[in-house]
């Protein structure tokens, strides 16, 4: 059940809070695991059990670590088994599904990565050992960061499962945000897909050099907008039923460097692989050889969260060797560059690196670049490409727009000027964009 169906919006969310609400606020992590449990046993069962089973194993094994606390080498095997586990659970399940055509489980890489994150906190002592099974389940198959994340620390979770007192005054916040994230998908994120849907099934003849960069920028904005409106209806679920879950973008297209982007795109992601793999790895003290192969582990890891292929693996090379004649060769030049153009150095390699993300083949790629850079005997345009352009106008440009902070800092200049105005113009914006989505939702 996608979070943005009619069915989840307008039957399963009202019955849920009703639920969550109604109960005593000491049985509310009660009831909030019961709600994520019917949801994941209506959106995929078969995940439902599999993860239940490696979740439970954790739990077991986090137990017996603390059996064995004063026996290092003991408790060492059992978080190498844990982490090994919830590894090899990852990667062998993702592989079998790419292999066979079929979805990856719901929730298998939050799970998962989760899993090994306790493992390693409790053998370092950043997290208690977790005794109460029932919460420890519900961290892991919270159903308002199931589809897309973000990424969060069991210790930041585990701290939020306690007690909770109604706070319906407070549910305006949350109840924007979720409806920001709807209309970022259904508005925005689709729409975009569509027209690079489009733009890919045109014969190599008829493309041109403004539809090749068409096509990267659409495939930009449709992930941005389809990732950031989940995280953002993730995060206003989350604060609707009392857990706050943290930002997973902060507007990556007007970064001012790569090594920017990379820290605003998929912030989430970025900070779990810094915490458990660059950090114990030694960071950037030892040297520039050292710095790059700890980089370099990190950015590929980076890419591949997104799946199993070796365009990801090829994304994430690219923003390595980015990254790193960033740091050594014109990182000291590209600092002292006015604000506008280092922002379109950026989004111009950010666009080159959606074509390596989403070709078919390395010379499919490559005959993209060379038509990006005029080197393909391609036309300036066609009147296919643009007559496809003039379609889907009103999409490109609102994408682009929202993809800056420029309506947030209108939003915030009209709150520091007028609140009220401010409280009446988002209630009606707000409301607008929910009548909007639900359309385009009834029909794409």
């Amino acid at each position: 059940m996608p979070l943005t169906s009619l069915s989840f919006l307008y039957l399963f969310l009202p019955a849920s809070l009703a639920v969550y609400y109604l109960f005593p606020r000491q049985l509310r992590y009660g009831a909030l695991l019961g709600i994520s449990l019917f949801f994941f046993l209506l959106a995929d069962l078969p995940a439902l059990l599999l993860l239940s089973l490696s979740v439970t194993a954790d739990y077991g094994l986090g137990l017996l670590m603390e059996r064995f606390e004063e026996r290092n080498r003991r408790r060492k095997a059992i978080m190498l088994l844990i982490v090994g586990k919830n590894l090899c659970l990852f990667f062998g399940v993702f592989c079998f599904c790419q292999l066979r055509g079929a979805p990856v489980p719901l929730g298998l890489s939050v799970c998962t990565l989760l899993g090994v994150g306790y493992g390693v906190d409790i053998y370092n002592g950043e997290a208690l050992y977790e005794h109460n099974w029932c919460k420890f389940l519900l961290a892991h198959i919270l159903f308002v960061k199931l589809p897309a994340g973000p990424l969060v620390r069991y210790r930041t979770l585990r701290e939020q499962l306690g007690e909770k007192k109604a706070d319906l005054a407070g549910m305006a916040g949350p109840i924007c945000l979720f409806i920001q994230g709807v209309s970022k998908q259904a508005l925005l994120g689709a729409p975009m897909q569509r027209m690079y849907q489009s733009l890919t099934g045109f014969a190599p003849a008829k493309h041109s050099v403004f539809s090749l960069w068409l096509m990267p920028l659409c495939a930009a904005m449709s992930l941005y907008f389809t990732l950031s409106g989940y995280c953002d209806m993730a995060r206003g679920l989350g604060g609707m039923f009392g857990v706050e879950l943290p930002r997973n973008f902060y507007y990556p297209y007007q970064s001012r460097s790569v090594t920017d982007f990379v820290g605003r795109f998929n912030i989430s992601v970025t900070s779990y692989l810094k915490t458990y793999i660059y950090h114990p790895l030694g960071e950037d003290s030892g040297g520039f050889v050292s710095t790059a192969l700890n980089i370099g582990v990190v950015t590929l890891l980076w890419g591949l969260w997104f799946g199993l292929r070796i365009n990801y693996l090829l994304w994430g090379l690219y923003f390595l060797l980015l990254i790193l004649l960033e740091r050594s060769v014109w990182g000291k030049i590209l600092i002292k560059l006015p604000t506008f153009f280092s922002r379109i150095y950026t989004f111009s390699l950010v666009l080159f690196s959606f074509v390596i993300f989403n070709g078919k083949s390395l010379g499919e790629s490559l005959f993209f670049f060379r038509g990006m850079l005029g080197l393909g005997g391609l036309a300036p345009a066609t009147s296919s490409s643009m007559y496809l352009a003039s379609q889907y106008l009103p999409y490109l440009i609102l994408a682009v727009l929202f993809s800056t902070s420029l309506p947030h800092s209108i939003k915030s200049a009209l709150q520091t000027k007028s609140p009220a105005a401010a409280c009446a113009a988002g209630a009606l914006c707000y409301s607008v964009l929910l009548v909007l989505s639900t359309g385009f939702i009834l029909h794409p």
